[in-house]
């Protein structure tokens, strides 16, 4: 009975997406993929009650004591409280692409996640940026704040938006009492527009400290137009503009001499001289990655990169540079890690230049080309991704590097489509080369997205002309 009923959800789930033209390999890839994405986040909660009357109960994800923490310990000192909550989620590594699959694939599981996760900040003040499955000191940025407001633009219902905005409202403009919750570097970032290098990783910090505050600003902004009390709506409009600004705080960071993105120490200099720099040097300021992987950490303002560069010629010109400078991997090359670490070398097996899409701070990075003004080298590459680095269907195979919370999966699944959330905060996708001739999602509620390419094969990847809805379209980009 369990197992029966455990194919039927799996069947429901995974039947939203048919695809035609695919091989039996490529079917195999397809729905492994969409399960994958739907592991987690995980249940932390249960019914105490009845079917016909449930009382829903959770152990309080942030109670730990060393009595505990033993192996043998039969009790925890957690509180049981009341309320449905989520654990388990890297939000540094699933806002790019797993929480927006979500918002696409099942809106409606979305929003009841999302008020899984503010159920941490209802039970302890923050959400977690990493939930494992409570607080966890890992990775850089609260990218929760980014990947709830995305989620809330689209139209993704089922939890408080008000609750949401709070939460990231709190990330972005309260020092954290410990180490393991919001912003580090935040008591002086705020005011002079970056984290230094006495923050670890501070760069990264920075850049993905503006990516959530253009998400903030998104939500501000839609939260001040549908608020009906004045004096509410005003303060979301000044909040909207004020993060607004703060989205742009990475050209603090922008280094004209090397053109690349680099740390500054708590004078306002430079991290290291510019005759020292190498941007294929691993760690310090960068997270698990170096120069290049953050030199285009700004897609949700690439046209502003683009202005620091030069224009979108220099960007476009950038990115080329970029595919065609080799990963070696050397030892040489390990920076602040000492040894060559797993990212590194599998960066280098992708075979792609810099471009280590085994590792998520690179996966918007083929599609900033639109941004650029030349899709058609996103068209070419995000194909070549598909075909290349999601190979085979047999244990072992599959993924190029990490695949953290299903979000290598949930890349797959976009490029399969042809749609990429570039700019997360808004609700947009842009276009890309769908893989099949034919792909069909069930969005929910009666909504059917369809993707036609005729004339669709390994070779043939280029889009020509598109219509929506059976009109001509002439953007790169979509609603």
């Amino acid at each position: 009975l369990v197992r029966s009923r455990a194919q039927e959800a799996w069947d429901a789930l995974l039947g939203r997406v048919n695809v035609e033209g695919a091989s039996h390999d490529q079917r195999v890839t397809l729905y492994s993929n969409l399960y994958r994405l739907f592991l987690y986040p995980n249940i932390a909660h249960e019914n105490v009650g009845s079917a016909a009357s449930p009382d829903w109960r959770h152990a309080d994800q942030n109670s730990w004591s060393k009595e505990s923490a033993g192996g043998d310990a039969e009790r925890t000192s957690a509180s049981v409280k009341p309320g449905r909550i989520y654990v388990n989620n890297g939000f540094w590594d699933t806002f790019r692409t797993t929480w927006p699959a979500y918002a696409l694939f099942a809106p409606e599981r979305a929003g009841e996640m999302i008020d899984g996760f503010l159920q941490q900040y209802r039970d302890g003040g923050w959400v977690a940026r990493w939930s494992s499955p409570g607080y966890a000191d890992l990775m850089v940025g609260t990218s929760s704040d980014v990947a709830f407001a995305d989620a809330w633009l689209k139209g993704v219902e089922g939890f408080d938006a008000h609750q949401a905005y709070e939460a990231a409202l709190r990330n972005a403009t309260v020092v954290p009492p410990v180490s393991n919750v919001g912003r580090k570097g935040l008591a002086r970032s705020m005011y002079r527009g970056y984290a230094d290098s006495d923050v670890h990783e501070g760069l990264s910090w920075t850049l993905e400290g503006a990516l959530n505050d253009f998400g903030l600003a998104q939500m501000a902004g839609g939260l001040a137009a549908r608020e009906k009390d004045p004096a509410r709506a005003r303060r979301y409009a000044e909040e909207a503009e004020y993060f607004q600004a703060r989205a742009t705080d990475y050209v603090h960071l922008f280094d004209p001499a090397t053109r690349f993105f680099r740390g500054r120490a708590p004078d306002g200099r430079w991290h290291s001289p510019a005759s020292a720099f190498d941007p294929r040097v691993w760690g310090g300021d960068y997270t698990e990655a170096n120069a290049w992987t953050f030199a285009f950490t700004t897609p949700h303002d690439a046209a502003g990169l683009a202005g620091l560069l030069g224009g979108e010629a220099a960007l476009a010109q950038r990115l080329d540079e970029f595919f065609a400078t080799p990963e070696t991997a050397e030892k040489k090359f390990a920076g602040s890690y000492g040894n060559t670490i797993h990212e590194m070398t599998e960066a280098r097996d992708v075979r792609m230049g810099m471009y280590a899409h085994s590792n998520q701070p690179s996966h918007h990075i083929p599609w900033m080309y639109v941004a650029a003004g030349q899709p058609w080298k996103t068209q070419r590459i995000t194909r070549d991704i598909l075909a290349r680095l999601y190979l085979g269907s047999e244990i072992g195979q599959g993924y190029p590097g990490d695949e953290d919370n299903g979000e290598m999966s949930a890349w797959y699944l976009f490029g399969m489509l042809g749609l990429y959330p570039l700019r997360m905060g808004a609700p947009e996708y842009v276009i890309g080369s769908p893989a099949f001739p034919y792909a069909e999602v069930d969005l929910g509620g009666g909504r059917t997205l369809t993707v036609i390419a005729r004339n669709n094969d390994a070779r043939n990847v280029y889009v020509q002309s598109l219509k929506v809805n059976g009109k001509p379209w002439t953007r790169a980009w979509i609603r």
